[in-house]
């Protein structure tokens, strides 16, 4: 504090006023030492460790979708600054009146706050240029639209090739349709578009994107040079037993109508298979896949988006990671799905399957399956035979039906509902952390501590239910779905009533057979 003069004193008493002096050199000095080295942190930083921690939180347990995350970022990503601001703006209203406040300090977190506006700028320019690039793979637009006008070309070529030929073909930029033809030849069809200042230099691209096949008779290879600034959109018309190999850059590749094995390489773009009589095969990158009729096998292994498959006669092999809805239905094989989060495999699936980042579906499944996944909610209807489930954060509801398998069921953290058909024969063994145990079945309970429990066995024993959750519900109730009756046999057909044979002809009486 400033120190106060000496008092009136009618002697000019100079050591006062120079004793008055020096407090007040002292104390000034005192303030600027205090400005200059105390330093009080903010409380911008803390706040941002815990929006991002709470971020990385949900989006490792799934309930939030990183790319849904980035997207927002990538667009509302100024309102960091904003709060910063105000938070900063708020610091200063507090501290204006009190001396002794000292300067509100940023520390290490400048950096980061940094670091996060750099990643606010790229996300922002990799979704602005990215989906300019997706329309590029499928309408035309992108960047080198800029840089001039849009010229179009359309080729056609046909080629003689055996009726069985391996075809392959290359394509960095643009879409390309595969489908069987009619009388047994190769016939390519490409619709070229060129982004180009002049006339002239777009004949030039025309030229050198122009596809070019390399025929042997039992194998043949269709390439297309790429450019930055063109596309080629090919058609082409295989004979229905040829098998091809696609290499696709940036573009969809639908695939229909052939009754050989397809193998598909697709960097940017959907992939679509359709009425194809073996094997299919997709390898991507970014991009939603669906494939239907299928009378061999699925393999797909990648980055992908939205998965639809229906009419499988073969084996699904799924493998990768999956950022969008896994559909699949009627499939005749084995079902097996890998990614970061989830495992499963499913020997026979006659209904459907319905999986996304937060919740799965499954209905008319027998095993023995396996399922291992974390941060879902499952809902398994009409399961028969043997079963084991894991999970660690969500809900597990499960109905069996005949004929009752085994079935393990453990789950860390959520409720586990399991519905068995009420004349069922089975054996249990049951507990749950801190939460309610309900059982419609004469079992034997026990309590320790917040721990329960439930043994015993039901009808005359036979498959064993382990159920166990560390933190949740569990429930075991009557009312199962048993094995879906048979159909009722057709009735005998018989002549309608109001119909009547045609009266004979009139005979001499004959004797009547006894």
């Amino acid at each position: 504090m400033a120190a106060s003069p000496p008092p009136y004193s009618p002697r000019d008493n100079r050591d006062q006023w120079k004793a008055w002096g020096r407090a007040q050199k002292e104390a000034a000095r005192s303030r600027r030492y205090y400005w200059r080295y105390y330093h009080r942190p903010s409380i911008a930083g803390p706040m941002i460790l815990l929006v991002i921690g709470i971020l990385a939180l949900l989006m490792e347990m799934g309930r939030l979708s990183a790319a849904r995350f980035w997207g927002w970022y990538a667009q509302w990503w100024p309102l960091l600054l904003i709060g910063i601001g105000l938070i900063l703006l708020l610091e200063y209203f507090l501290d204006r009146n009190n001396p002794y406040a000292g300067r509100r300090s940023m520390g290490g977190f400048g950096f980061l706050i940094l670091l996060l506006l750099l990643g606010g700028w790229g996300t922002h320019a990799s979704h602005m240029w990215g989906p300019l690039s997706d329309q590029f793979s499928d309408n035309g637009n992108d960047f080198w639209s800029m840089m001039g006008e849009e010229h179009d070309n359309d080729v056609q070529q046909e080629e003689a090739i055996s009726p069985n030929a391996a075809v392959q073909i290359q394509n960095p930029r643009g879409d390309v349709t595969i489908t069987a033809s009619s009388d047994g030849k190769m016939r390519v069809r490409a619709h070229q578009v060129v982004h180009s200042s002049s006339d002239n230099e777009a004949r030039k691209t025309f030229d050198v994107i122009a596809p070019k096949v390399v025929n042997s008779g039992a194998n043949a290879v269709l390439t297309v040079e790429g450019r930055n600034n063109a596309r080629v959109d090919l058609t082409v018309e295989l004979p229905s037993d040829a098998s091809t190999v696609v290499n696709a850059g940036r573009g969809d590749v639908t695939i229909e109508g052939l009754k050989a094995g397809s193998d598909v390489t697709a960097g940017h773009g959907d992939v679509k298979f359709d009425d194809v009589g073996s094997n299919v095969h997709a390898r991507m990158e970014h991009g939603d896949l669906s494939a239907h009729q299928i009378a061999g096998d699925v393999t797909v292994d990648g980055h992908l988006g939205d998965v639809t498959l229906s009419d499988i006669k073969g084996k699904v092999n799924l493998d990768g990671e999956f950022f969008g809805n896994t559909h699949l239905e009627q499939i005749g094989s084995a079902v097996h799905f890998h990614s970061s989060r989830t495992d499963l495999t499913i020997p026979k699936l006659q209904g459907d399957l319905t999986m996304d980042s937060g919740d799965l579906n499954i209905s008319q499944a027998t095993g023995p399956m396996r399922i291992v996944s974390r941060s879902k909610d499952m809902d398994l209807s009409q399961i028969g035979g043997d079963a084991h489930i894991e999970n660690n954060n969500g809900d597990i509801s499960v109905t069996t039906a005949t004929p009752l398998g085994n079935l393990q069921i453990s789950n860390r953290t959520g409720d586990i509902s399991v519905t068995v058909p009420e004349n069922a024969s089975f054996a249990v063994t049951a507990s749950n952390g801190d939460g309610d145990l309900h059982t419609d079945f004469p079992l034997t309970m026990t309590n320790s501590g917040d721990r329960k429990s439930a043994q015993g066995q039901v009808g005359n024993g036979g498959p064993h239910l382990e159920l166990t959750t560390g933190h949740g519900d569990l429930q075991i109730r009557k009312g199962g779905l048993a094995a879906p009756p048979a159909p009722p046999a057709p009735p005998t057909p018989t002549a309608p009533k109001h119909l009547r044979a045609p009266a004979a002809p009139a005979t001499p009486a004959q004797p009547t057979e006894q």
